[in-house]
C-alpha cells in the first residue's frame, strides 16, 4: 500500500514538473489565440508581437502562463468592440429596458404580478410540516423571484419615463413622441 502511495506522489510530481515545463509554450499559444481573435490580421500580428515581448519580460514559467491567461478576456472584448457587437450583459439590459418601457410594460406587469401573487397564494395554503416544506419552497421561491423582477422592472420603467421627460423638455422630438404616448397628446383635453 505504501508503495502505491509513493508511486502516486511520484506520478503527481512528474506531472507537475512537466506542466511547469510546458507553461511557456502554452502561454505563447494562448497569446497567439487571443491576438488572432481580432478581425484585422495585421492588427492581430502587431498585438501578438507586443504581447509576446511583454511575456518574455516576465520571470518564471508558471507566471508566464498566468500572465497570458489575463489577455483572453480583453482580446474578446476588443473583438466584440471592433465588430460592433454588444456583450451579453448589455444585451440583457437592453432587453430588460425594452420589456419595461412602452406599451409592453402593461403585459409584463400583468403576467409577472399575477403569476407571482398566484404562486404565493398557493404556497400560503400549503399546510405546515416538514413533509410539505419542499413544495412550499418550490412555489414561494419562484414567486419571490418574480416579484423581485417585477419591482426591478417598475424601477426601470420609472427611470426610462423620467429620462424621456427630460429629453422631451430639452427638445428631442422622439422623446416627446414617447412621452405623448404615455401621458396623452400635449394640449389634448383630459376626458
Amino acid at each position: 500500500m505504501d508503495a502505491l502511495i509513493s508511486l502516486g506522489w511520484l506520478g503527481i510530481g512528474l506531472l507537475l514538473n512537466e506542466a511547469v515545463d510546458v507553461s511557456p509554450w502554452l502561454a505563447r499559444r494562448i497569446l497567439h489565440w487571443a491576438a488572432h481573435r481580432l478581425p484585422d490580421i495585421n492588427e492581430a500580428r502587431e498585438y501578438e508581437e507586443e504581447w509576446t515581448a511583454l511575456l518574455d519580460e516576465r520571470p518564471g514559467k508558471l507566471l508566464k502562463l498566468v500572465y497570458a491567461l489575463t489577455f483572453i478576456l480583453p482580446a474578446l472584448q476588443m473583438r466584440r468592440a471592433s465588430l460592433g457587437r454588444l456583450s451579453w450583459p448589455r444585451r440583457l439590459a437592453r432587453r430588460h429596458v425594452f420589456l419595461w418601457s412602452g406599451p409592453r410594460m402593461i403585459w409584463s406587469m400583468s403576467f409577472l404580478g399575477l403569476t407571482s401573487m398566484g404562486l404565493q397564494m398557493i404556497a400560503e395554503r400549503i399546510p405546515a410540516g416538514p413533509e410539505h416544506d419542499p413544495l412550499f419552497y418550490w412555489l414561494s421561491v419562484p414567486a419571490s423571484t418574480l416579484m423581485a423582477y417585477f419591482s426591478l422592472g417598475m424601477m426601470t420603467a420609472t427611470h426610462v419615463l423620467r429620462r424621456q421627460k427630460r429629453l422631451a423638455a430639452a427638445g428631442d422630438a422622439e422623446a416627446q413622441h414617447e412621452v405623448d404616448l404615455w401621458y396623452g397628446e400635449r394640449g389634448a383635453p383630459c376626458r
